[in-house]
């Protein structure tokens, strides 16, 4: 193995192997995890909702920083305890991510928390939960059927859904039913925008 020579003089050097690799050591960290630990910006909101036929939005979520965009990484849902509807899984009942929607009234204003406790920066969002009324047309952008009462609905974004400046999310179940709850959990990360 050869050595190659800091270039700034420092007489610093590294290792090369036969076929020119430089030798290094690294650590993987997924992208939440940094932003967690290295700026203190990953944050989690839980929302709920009372089921009744219809469309109940258990999260709605507005990114008011202008400085900063939303990185939506982890979604899961639940639904416990629903009747009234038809038997799942159908076509009828399903839950909706949605983009574009503004709040208008009711619901119930929720505090996204800081996953790192080490920090004091405040996600720069107004979220609200428990189906607040919502103005303008929702652009779907997936959904997913429910299997079964209790089942737990995993939807990992990685990252692919970023919400801009006074841009809006809404997690929303669309449905038969007539009774139950929708527990929703949304995770994401606050990073400067581009």
């Amino acid at each position: 193995m050869g050595m190659v020579t800091d270039g700034k003089g420092t007489g610093k050097k590294a290792q090369v192997d036969n076929t020119n690799r430089l030798l290094t050591r690294s650590i993987s960290e997924s992208i939440q995890h940094a932003h967690s630990h290295n700026d203190g910006q990953a944050y989690q909101v839980i929302g709920t909702a009372t089921l009744s036929s219809g469309t109940i939005t258990a999260i709605h979520l507005k990114n008011t920083s202008t400085t900063l965009d939303i990185v939506v990484t982890y979604i899961r849902h639940q639904i416990l305890d629903q009747s009234g509807g038809t038997a799942f899984p159908n076509a009828s009942n399903y839950y909706r991510i949605a983009l574009g929607r503004t709040y208008s009234s009711d619901g119930t204003a929720v505090t996204p928390v800081n996953l790192n406790t080490n920090s004091a920066n405040e996600a720069e969002a107004t979220v609200y939960n428990n189906s607040p009324t919502l103005a303008g047309t929702a652009q779907e952008i997936d959904r997913w059927y429910t299997k079964a009462e209790g089942d737990m609905n995993l939807f990992n974004k990685e990252g692919s859904i970023i919400i801009g400046q006074n841009g809006t999310l809404e997690l929303s179940y669309i449905g038969d039913q007539s009774a139950g709850t929708i527990y929703t959990r949304l995770s994401f990360m606050m990073i400067p925008i581009n």
